[in-house]
């Protein structure tokens, strides 16, 4: 039998049948491991948010403590004086709100100038609570003693309900505290007198102002 191929090219022919000269190229593919992105870090210059120090967290409390209070002022006039009274207080609906300050000025009413200002003390802090002033006012007189002094006497209670929870102070024209009777074993002789007068004798009071409601919503009857 004679072959159709010279024996060269024959041999040809079998050296790429052994070797896989089809002209096809191997499709399997090999699997291909993913790995997750590395960290990229911030490009410089660009800004990053840092954790809270205590300080800021104490300073966005003070902040939200400060938003929670609401400041009160009233003025209670009486011939050419006039009384001002100012509270800055726990804004809530309770009718006696605790108040963090509280201050009583009289000022002349022709010239605008200060005769005095009182600066209520705050009861000492307990157990973590904020220093609150003890003494609030319930109503304000101004009155004319029978030598023709006048002064101004303020109703004075700090929410108890007790003897001394109740009391009365006495302040002179220019608003110089001159007396009380809270202390019962140290009565002010003056005051004494006024606040008999002012009851029996009506037109020894020169002119009056309620507070009922100024430090909080007032309590339904």
């Amino acid at each position: 039998m004679t072959n159709a191929f010279p024996r060269p090219i024959l041999g040809l022919l079998l050296a790429c049948a052994l070797a896989g000269c089809s002209g096809k190229h191997d499709t399997t593919q090999s699997a291909t491991t993913t790995q997750a992105p590395a960290p990229v870090a911030p490009a410089p210059g660009t800004a990053t948010q840092p954790a809270a120090s205590p300080a800021t967290v104490a300073a966005s409390a003070a902040a939200a403590s400060v938003a929670r209070t609401a400041t009160m002022k009233t003025t209670f006039d009486c011939d050419e004086r006039a009384v001002v009274l100012e509270a800055t207080c726990d804004a809530d609906d309770s009718p006696l709100p605790e108040c963090s300050r509280q201050t009583l000025a009289v000022v002349d009413r022709a010239s605008g100038a200060i005769q005095s200002t009182r600066e209520f003390d705050n009861r000492p802090e307990t157990a973590g609570d904020p220093p609150q002033v003890e003494a609030k006012i319930g109503e304000l007189r101004c009155v004319r003693a029978a030598s023709g002094e006048r002064y101004f006497v303020a109703d004075m209670f700090n929410g108890g309900n007790c003897e001394e929870c109740e009391w009365h102070e006495l302040y002179d024209w220019n608003g110089a505290l001159v007396g009380s009777d809270r202390d019962r074993k140290k009565p002010n002789a003056t005051l004494k007198a006024l606040l008999r007068d002012s009851a029996d004798q009506p037109d020894t009071v020169i002119a009056k102002k309620s507070l009922v409601g100024f430090y909080g919503k007032p309590i339904a009857p």
